[in-house]
């Protein structure tokens, strides 16, 4: 079995070798064979690295995307009907709640989580909500935030030099760059930088490809 990590893509490389190190990562903790491609910025889509691999081998493709908006609903299914084999697509990352309580126990003080944002209602509410669940857990006092689109920001929630801002981005890049400097302008301190570099998040995408591999077929 090959299990394909399929990120956004950004024009930022630092973006791009976050992903590929977690699939390095990934194939470490399974013993499993992963890759990784990309929507976008990068000659490695889906369709070039599916090709790439042995025809009777099976493929699991796991979305590196943090909500079900729109690139989870078309971009992704898109790149799947496109290719010229079957393949398994695996639901996204979401909101991992073991990934939530590590980043607030680290934090200081109240924190404000910021995702990066989307116009749809349901997605901003249902991180709301995995942010208030984990703020329950853990007895730190916690906001959720949104880097773009409606919703509230890092100035609407901080306090100056009282709050924590966790930056809930997959990968360092210019939207995290700017998080931080938000963060700073306002005097307040980060904790993370991009989830992909969290063992914890590491460690969830094992299971889930490991998981897989455990199914018939898989």
């Amino acid at each position: 079995m090959t299990a394909v990590l399929l990120a956004h893509g950004s024009p930022d490389p630092r973006s791009q070798a976050a992903v590929l190190a977690a699939a390095v990562a990934v194939g470490a903790r399974t013993g499993t064979h992963v890759t990784a491609a990309f929507l976008d910025h990068d000659p490695r889509d889906l369709r070039a690295v599916v090709s790439s691999l042995d025809p009777t081998d099976d493929v699991v493709v796991l979305p590196l995307l943090l909500s079900t908006a729109f690139h989870a609903r078309v971009d992704v299914p898109a790149a799947v009907d496109a290719l010229d084999r079957d393949v398994a697509l695996l639901g996204t990352v979401g909101h991992p709640a073991a990934l939530l309580d590590e980043l607030l126990r680290r934090c200081c003080g109240p924190a404000v989580v910021v995702s990066a944002g989307t116009r749809l209602d349901e997605e901003r509410a249902a991180f709301a909500r995995a942010v208030t669940a984990a703020s329950t857990r853990t007895r730190v006092p916690a906001v959720a935030a949104y880097a773009t689109g409606p919703g509230r920001r890092v100035e609407d929630a901080a306090r100056p030099g009282g709050a924590d801002v966790v930056p809930w981005l997959l990968a360092p890049g210019r939207l995290l760059d700017s998080v931080t400097s938000a963060a700073r302008a306002h005097g307040c301190r980060t904790v993370g930088a991009g989830l992909l570099l969290e063992p914890v998040l590491l460690d969830d995408l094992a299971a889930r490809v490991s998981a897989r591999s455990r199914v018939p077929g898989g």
